[in-house]
């Protein structure tokens, strides 16, 4: 992996790809970005604005919820479903979410075709009561999946690999879905540096795909080998960012990095920022090993692991460490998990 600190985002048409009159360009500037800073952003997706308008309609309407309506929404456990009120030490709300998964419980997902003994992973969905959110919801999360394993054969290409190298691991996937709003906060920041609004982290998944709205940058990366200094990630209205997950990073035995990112709050407060997110991860059984092409046969970095296995070890592992005190119902989960 090539320690080549990056300055901004890229910016990328995949347009010609897509369409398959260039089968290079694309590819050539994802492994450009992928390899360095693990973020880019792209332009000529094909998911329509109306498609994205509908949810955040819908957002701000649960968003506008008086915030004891808001409470019969929340989480029953698991830390990937339902809605989730997050406050600071101050008690402020600093970020409201909602997730879900691709299927909506166990029975759905083995009519879909998932094996039994991984039907577990989907803890059911519990859907906020706003008129038009879970149909708009559906609608972009079919799209973004789509668009997920459209950008899985991008990147084996970029990788060298034929085109439909991943393909018969991907299905069913078990792609997730998140909104984060991050709501004014009517107080003015007194620091030099501006609170967190959501920790540093890095996904878990093989890719993000987010599309971003909002009055401010609050998404910040670390870039790869740069100088320590987090990088703002600029809104482009016509664009969804994505970047790599902990998976794509076995998969590619180091070369591709999950780059770690952060979300922190304006200083002006009344700005606002929304996110809508995809989450997406390969069919369960699918076993993901480091790539031959990159050391994985000579000096493999990762032992293989299936997603299913690895989704519990990922939840394990990063909610030990957040205080989760405040919902008692996602500590049992953690801990059955880690038992």
């Amino acid at each position: 992996m090539a320690e080549i600190p990056m300055t901004e985002i890229p910016v990328i048409d995949i347009s010609s790809f897509l369409s398959g009159k260039d089968l290079s360009t694309a590819p050539a500037a994802v492994e450009a970005a992928a390899s360095t800073v693990g973020f880019f952003q792209i332009v000529g997706h094909g998911v329509q604005n109306e498609v994205l308008d509908a949810v955040y309609e819908r957002v701000d309407r649960l968003a506008a919820l008086p915030e004891e309506q808001k409470k019969r929404h929340l989480s029953e456990g698991h830390p990937y479903r339902g809605f989730h009120m997050n406050r600071d030490a101050e008690g402020i709300v600093r970020q409201e979410r909602f997730l879900a998964s691709r299927f909506d419980d166990t029975e759905q997902a083995i009519a879909a075709g998932v094996k039994e003994e991984y039907a577990d992973f989907f803890y059911p969905n519990i859907w906020p009561d706003v008129p038009g959110l879970r149909d708009s919801v559906t609608a972009l999360f079919g799209a973004t999946r789509d668009l997920a394993t459209k950008m899985m054969s991008l990147f084996a290409v970029a990788l060298g690999l034929e085109r439909g190298y991943f393909d018969h691991d991907l299905e069913p996937n078990a792609s997730t879905f998140a909104i984060n709003h991050y709501p004014a906060r009517h107080q003015a920041v007194e620091t030099p540096e501006p609170p967190v609004l959501f920790s540093e982290h890095a996904d878990g998944n093989t890719l993000t795909i987010l599309h971003q709205r909002g009055s401010y940058n609050g998404l910040q990366i670390m870039p790869y080998g740069g100088t320590g200094e987090w990088l703002n990630l600029p809104v482009v209205p016509e664009a969804f960012v994505i970047n790599l997950g902990e998976l794509m990073t076995h998969w590619t035995n180091d070369h591709w990095p999950a780059t770690r990112h952060r979300v922190v709050a304006s200083f002006d407060p009344d700005d606002t920022r929304t996110t809508l997110t995809t989450f997406h991860m390969p069919a369960l059984e699918a076993v993901v090993a480091p790539l031959a092409a990159y050391g994985g046969t000579e000096d493999p970095h990762y032992e293989p692991v299936t997603p299913y296995e690895w989704e519990k070890l990922f939840i394990a592992r990063n909610y030990a460490r957040r205080a989760l005190e405040v919902d008692p119902k996602v500590r049992d989960f953690v801990e059955a998990l880690r038992r």
